[in-house]
Order: C-alpha cells, then sequence, then structure tokens
C-alpha cells in the first residue's frame, strides 16, 4: 500500500486554495469558508512551501495564478469533487447499492442488455455496471462481484449458482431458407453454406451431425467465426446456417430475425450457464436483488418455452 501522508499536503489547504483559486480572492474565498484572509493567505503560503512552487502571483489589490496554479487547480477541483461525489452517494446509500456485473459479449448482447430497463424499472435503487469480457478474468482482482459464465460449474474460488442448459439448433434469416418446409433430415444440411463457431468446441457442426448419427470425414463448416456476435450477425444477413444457443437466441427466434431449417430437437451441451461470485466476499445489498431477479427470468423464460 502506498504511503500518501508526506506526499500529500493537508486537506485545509487545499480547500483554501480551490476556493481563492475559484474566486480569485484571498478574501472571498475566506469568506466562503468562514475564516479570515489572514488564515487563507497563511494556508497557501504554507502550501507553496510544501509544493516548492509558487501558485498565485500578488499583485496590487489582487491575485493571479501562475501556470504551475492553474495546473494545480485542475488537479485539485477534480479530486475535491470527486470526494464530494463520493459522500453524497454513502449519505444517500448509492454506494452500497452499486454492482459490476460480468458476463461474456454474447449473454451481454442477447440477454441481459434487451432486460436492462425491466431491470432499472423493478430496482432503480441499484446501480449496475457492466464488465464485459469473453476471457474469464479474476473476479476479486477486477472488481467484479457476479458473474455470468458458460461451463461446468466447478470454477475455483467461485461460488456458482445453475441458471440454465445451453442447446444448440440450427438457425438462419427467412431470406436464405425461402419458403422452403422444414426438414427432419440432418443429411439435408451438408449441402448448405454452414457457420462455424470457432470457440465451444461441442456447438460445431461436426459435433452436430455426429450427434444425430451422421459421421463426418471432413470439417462440414464452410467458414468459421470466432466472435458469437459476429456469427450471429452473418446468419441473420443470410449468410447461411449457423448452431446458435437457447437462451441467448430465443429472443432472435420470437421476432422472426432467425428461423430453423429443421424440425429436430435441440442439442442439449455438456456445459451450461452460471451465476458466479468470489468466495469469502463482502456482503452486497445489491447483489442478491440481481441474483433474485436474474433467476426469476430464468424461470419465466423456461416456462414460457414449455
Amino acid at each position: 500500500m502506498i504511503n500518501l501522508r508526506n506526499k500529500i499536503p493537508p486537506v485545509g489547504s487545499l480547500v483554501a486554495f480551490e476556493a481563492a483559486a475559484r474566486h480569485m480572492s484571498f478574501t472571498r474565498g475566506a469568506n466562503e469558508l468562514g475564516v479570515t484572509q489572514v488564515a487563507i493567505s497563511r494556508q497557501i503560503k504554507s502550501l507553496e512551501e510544501f509544493l516548492s512552487v509558487r501558485l498565485f502571483d500578488r499583485l496590487n489589490r489582487a491575485v493571479r495564478l501562475t501556470p504551475e496554479g492553474e495546473e494545480f487547480q485542475r488537479v485539485v477541483t477534480g479530486g475535491l469533487t470527486q470526494i464530494a461525489d463520493a459522500v453524497v452517494e454513502f449519505q444517500s446509500g448509492r454506494a452500497s447499492n452499486y454492482l459490476v456485473v460480468g458476463a461474456t459479449t454474447a449473454f451481454s448482447a442477447y440477454w441481459l442488455m434487451p432486460r436492462l430497463a425491466k431491470f432499472r424499472a423493478d430496482h432503480p435503487e441499484v446501480d449496475l455496471r457492466f464488465a464485459v469480457d469473453d476471457k474469464c478474468v479474476d473476479l476479486k482482482s477486477s472488481g467484479i462481484h457476479v458473474s455470468i459464465r458458460y461451463g461446468a460449474g466447478d470454477w475455483a474460488g467461485l461460488t456458482s449458482t445453475y441458471l440454465c442448459d445451453s442447446e444448440v439448433l440450427p438457425l438462419c434469416s427467412r431470406a436464405y431458407w425461402k419458403d422452403r418446409a422444414q426438414v427432419d433430415d440432418p443429411g439435408v444440411l451438408m449441402d448448405e453454406f454452414l457457420i462455424d463457431f470457432d470457440y465451444v468446441v461441442d456447438s460445431r457442426w461436426s459435433s452436430w451431425f455426429e450427434h444425430f448419427g451422421i459421421e463426418v470425414e471432413k470439417d462440414p463448416a464452410d467458414i468459421s467465426i470466432d466472435a458469437y456476435t459476429s456469427m450471429v450477425q452473418a446468419a441473420q444477413n443470410g449468410q447461411g446456417i449457423a448452431l446458435l444457443s437457447s437462451p441467448l437466441v430465443d429472443d432472435l427466434i420470437k421476432n422472426g430475425s432467425l428461423v430453423a431449417p429443421t424440425s429436430l430437437p435441440r442439442q442439449k451441451l455438456a456445459g451450461g450457464y452460471y451465476l458466479v461470485t468470489p468466495k469469502k466476499m463482502e456482503a452486497c445489498p445489491a447483489l442478491g436483488i440481481f441474483q433474485q431477479w436474474v433467476l426469476r427470468e430464468m424461470k419465466v423464460e423456461k416456462e414460457k418455452n414449455v
């Protein structure tokens, strides 16, 4: 930890300097703070000695900031403003009600963001902040209170709460599939333009065909994309058929942005979605609110899809 004791001047001298610099007058600064002009002058002189730099030019009946004084004014004003904002937050209780939520790009874009307005309407007292990252970052060192991850739910140092399974199915745009009827033979898709996700191994086309009993000698995908959002966009734009997962794209299916070219059942993957929090984390009032909200939303979605 950095020892600031001998690196920061007394707070009183900073407050005195800020008031005098803002009014460009020792007298008006003193009146604002309820002290004498002599006291303000003494505080600023002490500050200049501490910094070994002159902050004001003393003119006849006036003062003027030196270039160093102007630079220091910007720093002091910004710092005191941040402190004042933090005090207001603590006094109003808002500081204990902010929550940093981690999520992948895909989960954030297709599940969290579309529901964010609803959360804010239900819980206006919670200040949500998002840390979107496709890597499994260390939650504690990143300042993340809770994250939504895909996997087996057994991450070291984390407490996991199961949310839902991940199930993939072939999806494309209406423009791509046109007026063709759904097919029940997975082999038909071998002749289509297939888009693969080069990230999760068990959701690739080779695994999907094998799941339905079709042996593949080579990679059946025509292109491979390592960004989930780009893969979804390619499918929506009529570029081909992609294996996309529930619950991420359920809303896109409901609004007709994506259609299923087959009547085959969804393929359940080995992994699932979990809410994870660091073990031995300090109590955070907003955490319980967010966790219960996500679990409730997931339950509602499951009931709709039954």
